[in-house]
């Protein structure tokens, strides 16, 4: 029977992660929840709508929590809630309502939307609206534009909010690279358990989590992409460029860390089914390495001049000779090969030299 991970541990690891997620999104909330409000007195106000659903329905589809494009996005969704209400609007004072006038409004709304633009959102959203339209009378009183009016309304105010209010981006950036962090420092010490261990159905599980982390290094790579959207658009957001520039170099150091390290945790997993000799030293090193990891972003602490990550990687990069630790067979020397790599890979990522770097690893 394969190993798991402990409940009470796994537990924790989600725990900390939804805080993170939460930390990262808490301003796009409420930013969607002012929106709302603000469209719904705006359309009460200048179309004397009693209850202006579509404005604040095309508010919160238009902002939503996510960071990465977000103008291009809002855009996008903009104008798929407009075509679709629009298309809607139309259709039902034409032909009234009914299954035939969904097939044909939903068809309608989509060549419309994928004729002006490429966004798979833009398409979706106008087939949606105008199936709001068409299957929900409107409410009495109310004149054939005013739904129409309502979702322009939303949409002007997702795109000054968007535009005016973002989101800081280093704070969803550094979520992401924390969580990130975090994630990969549980690969390294679940994979140091199952050296231990001997196990190799755990370090199978470990290899599986490791070949999945890819979208999260993409999600990151995004949210550092809409982080310089932001800086380069918002006039209130222009502050902090460096540390986005640094947070780019960070993660792409990590993406090529993590590519090392499969390549490694891969090697690990098949000494283990062949039952060849893997030194406890190697666990050891896994150890030290996952707590570098997991320090990365940490400022350096009063007295020192490194940040704990750094000076945790330079002390482990003296180490990692494969006679250091007793790397006997093939697969114990390619291990230690890929832990060579991975060291130096995240210490360019955090400013230092390759030269350096690579001065510091035994010969």
């Amino acid at each position: 029977m394969p190993r798991t991970i402990p409940f009470a541990l796994s537990a924790r690891r989600r725990v900390r992660t939804g805080w993170q997620r939460w930390q990262g999104s808490w301003w796009q909330i409420m930013q969607c929840g002012l929106g709302a409000g603000v469209a719904w007195l705006l359309a009460q106000a200048l179309w004397d709508q009693s209850y202006p659903v579509f404005a604040c329905v095309a508010v919160v589809v238009c902002l939503g929590v996510q960071n990465n494009q977000r103008l291009r996005r809002v855009g996008e969704l903009g104008v798929g809630v407009t075509i679709g209400v629009l298309f809607g609007t139309l259709i039902v004072h034409l032909v009234g309502r009914g299954p035939l006038q969904i097939t044909g409004i939903v068809v309608a709304a989509m060549f419309v939307a994928r004729f002006l633009d490429s966004g798979i959102l833009l398409v979706n959203q106008a087939a949606l609206q105008a199936c709001f339209i068409v299957a929900y009378p409107p409410m009495p009183g109310s004149t054939g534009s005013a739904r129409w009016l309502d979702a322009m309304t939303g949409v002007v105010v997702a795109l000054v909010v968007a535009a005016l209010l973002p989101p800081d981006p280093r704070r969803d950036v550094r979520g992401r690279s924390r969580a990130y962090a975090g994630q990969l420092a549980d690969l390294l010490e679940d994979a140091a358990d199952a050296v231990r261990a001997r196990d190799a159905n755990r370090a199978e599980e470990v290899l599986s989590r490791a070949r999945g982390t890819q979208s999260e290094l993409e999600g990151w790579s995004q949210s550092v992409n809409a982080g310089q959207e932001v800086h380069r658009l918002s006039p209130l957001r222009r502050r902090g460029r460096s540390e986005i520039v640094q947070q780019k170099k960070l993660q792409a150091g990590m993406d090529r860390a993590t590519r090392n390290l499969r390549v490694a945790l891969r090697r690990v997993s098949t000494a283990l089914q062949y039952d060849e000799q893997l030194p406890d030293s190697l666990a050891g090193a896994m150890e030290q390495l996952a707590a570098a990891v997991r320090s990365t972003g940490q400022p350096a602490y009063p007295g020192e001049t490194l940040p704990p990550s750094v000076a945790g990687l330079q002390e482990l990069a003296v180490t990692l000779g494969p006679r250091t630790l007793g790397a006997e067979s093939l697969s114990a020397t390619v291990v230690v090969a890929q832990l060579r790599s991975t060291v130096v890979d995240l210490l360019q990522a955090q400013g230092v030299g390759a030269a350096e770097a690579h001065r510091l690893l035994p010969h």
